[in-house]
């Protein structure tokens, strides 16, 4: 997937995750790519809804209540045979394990790698299910600056790379309390220090530390 998709669907989730803009919206605003951020948006749009929701339980209880009359009222029939049973958690597993593989496998890729889109759209979900969002945003800067340096020879790869790293560093300067950038500060002194040894030059790290 070419770096223009990769910015258009970093800015979506983000949007969405900001309340900037509904999933419509985005996909509205990028027709020509809509088949392609559909899938992936909905499918982090719906994690992050699923983490927000908490049953009353008084919804909960009635609900138990008319399950249990329901089932009272309607036995079971025709029992479902063992063998699909079977076969249902057996795909299910398969399923799981094939996500969960492809995911960690993505870990590895860099910008311009056919993963690396499949990678930061696991990065969403996890920022969108995590309970410090700064954390997360911390230990992607981490990701976005050894991506920077293993790519640093391949100027097509290096400029996308600094590209997703600056999205974090922008993040970061919007921080308001002395304990976010307390966290931040630190981090990024470090990366500036590695980045200049290994002579790389990101313009947007240089605004926090200028020399």
């Amino acid at each position: 997937m070419n770096n223009d998709l990769e910015t258009i669907l970093d800015t979506c989730l983000y949007q969405i995750e900001e309340g900037e803009a509904s999933l419509e919206e985005c996909l509205a605003r990028y027709p020509e790519h809509a088949a392609q951020l559909q899938p992936l948006l909905m499918a982090a749009t719906k994690l992050s809804r699923a983490r927000a929701v908490v049953p009353d339980p008084s919804y909960r209880m009635r609900a138990r209540s008319q399950l249990n009359t329901y089932m009272l009222q309607n036995p079971q029939r025709k029992r479902v045979s063992p063998l699909f049973w079977r076969v249902a958690v057996g795909f299910a597993t398969v399923m799981m394990l094939f996500l969960a593989s492809g995911t960690a496998f993505a870990q590895q890729a860099l910008p311009g790698d056919t993963l690396y889109n499949w990678k930061l759209t696991s990065e969403h979900v996890w920022r969108l299910t995590s309970n410090d969002d700064l954390g997360v945003d911390i230990a992607l800067s981490e990701r976005r600056m050894n991506e920077l340096l293993v790519v640093s020879r391949d100027e097509t790869r290096r400029a996308w790379a600094i590209q997703n790293y600056e999205k974090l560093l922008l993040k970061f300067r919007n921080a308001e309390s002395e304990h976010d950038r307390a966290r931040i500060l630190p981090v990024l002194q470090a990366q500036h220090k590695a980045l200049l040894e290994a002579g790389v030059i990101v313009p947007e790290l240089e605004i926090y530390f200028p020399r």
